[in-house]
């Protein structure tokens, strides 16, 4: 296979790999304890992906890169931090795929509008390239637990949401009317402590608990979700150019 059948292909086992990786990841909260094999998990999905991004990067390289070059090729990414300016500055997008920016400014422009100082939705990018350089140089990147409580009043297709640290105090006299709800004043209340409501309507603590990569704080799940998807769209994209 070529280097678009790699990229499409590891992007294609991630897809199949992350449905087991959520199951894991639900079965070692509920155990409240993180498996070694979900971390294996993980790791691997990281780093298939990163391969995909690479082998997109040497396909483009043998269309148009400067071939006398024999440099490394990898796939550029702007790290936190580093804007327009500076990645252009910095020219990383010839060096990782030399010649290319002669060739097909075009594809360049579209490198760019990958990296996270172009989109907001492209934060991804660079916490996932730095989690995949950390783990070259550790076995496995570990992760917390967090639990975070949210405090959910609602009635008649109407609610009110709080999370931790924030507070309602009440004066004597005043009240909050929600849906067929009614808080009465003359009290406080936040997650730890629910108000006391008349009428109908339901309170509810909801603890929100998920895993963390404990080196950039980010969410497991939902980090390793947008790294699929803007793996797969940078890998289609640039493969029909």
């Amino acid at each position: 296979m070529g280097f678009v059948e790699d990229a499409k292909a590891l992007v294609e086992d991630c897809e199949s790999t992350i449905e087991t990786i959520r199951n894991d990841y639900d079965n070692s909260l509920n155990e409240k304890e993180i498996k070694p094999k979900l971390l294996i998990q993980i790791k691997n999905f990281m780093e298939n992906l990163r391969s995909s991004l690479d082998f997109t990067a040497h396909f483009l390289f043998d269309q148009y890169g400067d071939n006398s070059s024999q440099q490394n090729i990898y796939f550029p990414y702007a790290w936190d931090g580093l804007d327009l300016i500076g990645f252009r500055t910095k020219n990383r997008i010839e060096k990782c795929i030399p010649g290319i920016t002669v060739s097909r400014p075009d594809i360049v422009a579209k490198i760019e509008s990958y990296q996270h100082f172009a989109d907001h939705a492209n934060q991804w990018l660079p916490k996932f390239m730095d989690l995949n350089n950390e783990n070259k140089h550790q076995q496995l990147t570990p992760q917390t637990k967090k639990e975070q409580k949210q405090l959910k009043i609602s009635s008649g297709g109407t609610s009110i949401s709080m999370g931790e640290g924030t507070s309602i105090s009440m004066g004597p006299g005043t009240s909050i009317s929600l849906g067929g709800m009614n808080i009465p004043g003359g009290q406080s209340f936040d997650v730890n402590k629910p108000p006391i409501t008349t009428g109908s309507g339901k309170t509810e603590v909801i603890t929100w608990v998920s895993f963390h990569f404990s080196t950039n704080n980010e969410a497991v799940l939902p980090l390793l979700t947008k790294s699929l998807n803007g793996v797969k769209k940078i890998v289609d994209e640039l493969s029909n150019m």
